[in-house]
């Protein structure tokens, strides 16, 4: 069945339709929307699926973030007393107390609409294990990361009563969701909670080639790059858990057998940014961070690349721009690890270990092996068609939904990475 078909749009609609007729979804979102970054990237996935499947959406979210068009998607936005005009990925107090008004709007709003389902992401999900159950709602727990694993980094939460605590908690809004979709990654952090959830992990769509090689050339003009320089890129935030700190140090090892190569880092933000800078700021000469770009931008930066990079560790879930990565059709340099495998192995990737010598043997390998880094470029990206297409990602949703409000014969835990 084509996921854009007029009958695949009719069996999501009869499925959202059973419970009385709205054929109506809630996407609860706890971060700024809509913003060029992972989760909000995601949800905006999501959305644009559900619209293309005639469903009409709801997405509540932060009062941050600009507005988008989706047809039959309205954004709505909890209230922000303290005015804050961002905030930071992962834990902060400003997080709590938006959250904190996000669910008194969760509460508002799934009282006084007819919805269907609610799709709750992240702690979303925690709000929507008190409330949808006393409205005869279901939702479908969209779990980013594992939050006892993420806030186990806090110092605050290295306690082990408040480890213990923290999962218990969310073993117990895992069995009230009626389905849990995860990052890649995270199957078996679930199962491990509740062997019997049923548990799909996501498999989003990606960016292929959309550019030319005027866009190229002017890029790499602007970057101030030579033809003979190799470009190294990194795209995403400088949070610890991302291995920057490990890149650079293996940059460094690196360079110094190939001097022609450059990291090129994007997605840095206004706080990570080195002092002084204001649109990009070289450390040396041969290492530049840049801020966050538009998502629209990146496949010129992914086309110029020569070799892109993933040092993530200390997470299990894998990054949205693993999809775009594999998708681009260079060769990937990525730590061993949950958050990469089994999306990349060794006939995808230059797989290596979580240290700076390891990355830096693999920047090397990749570098002085121009055959073998040919035929991993293309196998990522021969793997990325076949799973990362669009409609196969509407169809995901549609049997992710059709499956969270009738329990579909035979599907049972599932997962999505093969």
């Amino acid at each position: 069945m084509a996921p854009g078909s007029r009958l695949a749009r009719v069996v999501v609609m009869k499925s959202l339709s059973t419970s009385n007729g709205s054929g109506r979804v809630l996407i609860v979102t706890p971060q700024p929307f809509y913003e060029d970054r992972g989760t909000p990237i995601a949800i905006r996935y999501v959305a644009q699926a559900l619209s293309q499947l005639g469903a009409h959406v709801d997405i509540l979210a932060f009062p941050i973030g600009r507005d988008v068009s989706i047809p039959n998607v309205h954004i709505a936005r909890c209230a922000n007393p303290l005015r804050f005009r961002s905030v930071p990925i992962g834990f902060s107090w400003r997080k709590i107390a938006l959250d904190s008004s996000l669910w008194q709007s969760f509460t508002r709003l799934i009282r006084t609409a007819n919805y269907d389902v609610v799709h709750a992401v992240e702690e979303a999900a925690y709000m929507a294990s008190f409330i949808c159950p006393h409205v005869g709602v279901p939702f479908i727990y969209d779990m980013a990361s594992a939050i006892p694993t993420e806030l186990a980094r806090k110092s605050l939460f290295k306690l082990s009563g408040i480890r213990s605590l923290l999962s218990h908690v969310e073993a117990r809004v895992i069995r009230a969701a009626s389905r849990i979709v995860c990052s890649t990654g995270l199957a078996d952090h679930v199962l491990g909670q509740d062997p019997d959830a049923n548990v799909r992990e996501w498999l989003y769509p990606a960016y292929f080639d959309r550019t030319d090689e005027h866009e190229t050339l002017a890029l790499r003009m602007d970057l101030g790059l030579s033809s003979d320089q190799r470009m190294i890129l990194y795209s995403g935030n400088l949070a610890a858990y991302q291995g920057v700190g490990l890149l650079l140090e293996a940059f460094q090892r690196a360079r110094r057998i190939r001097p022609e190569l450059v990291l090129v880092c994007v997605g840095a933000s206004a706080k990570e940014m080195p002092t002084g800078a204001e649109s990009g700021k070289q450390l040396d000469e041969n290492v530049m961070i840049l801020p966050r770009q538009p998502r629209e931008k990146m496949p010129t930066y992914l086309k110029l690349a020569d070799y892109l990079v993933l040092p993530r560790f200390g997470a299990d879930n894998a990054p949205l721009k693993l999809f775009d990565y594999m998708a681009a059709g260079k060769p990937i340099i990525a730590t061993r690890g949950a958050a990469h495998e089994p999306l990349l192995n060794s006939s995808r990737a230059f797989m290596c270990d979580a240290d700076a010598r390891s990355i830096a043997a693999a920047i090397l390998k990749a570098r002085e092996s121009p055959t073998r880094a040919a035929s991993v470029a293309a196998a990522a990206q021969a793997y990325a068609r076949q799973h990362f297409g669009w409609e196969r990602f509407v169809e995901f949703v549609r049997v992710m939904y059709d499956d969270a409000l009738h329990d579909v014969p035979n599907l049972g835990r599932t997962y999505a990475t093969g």
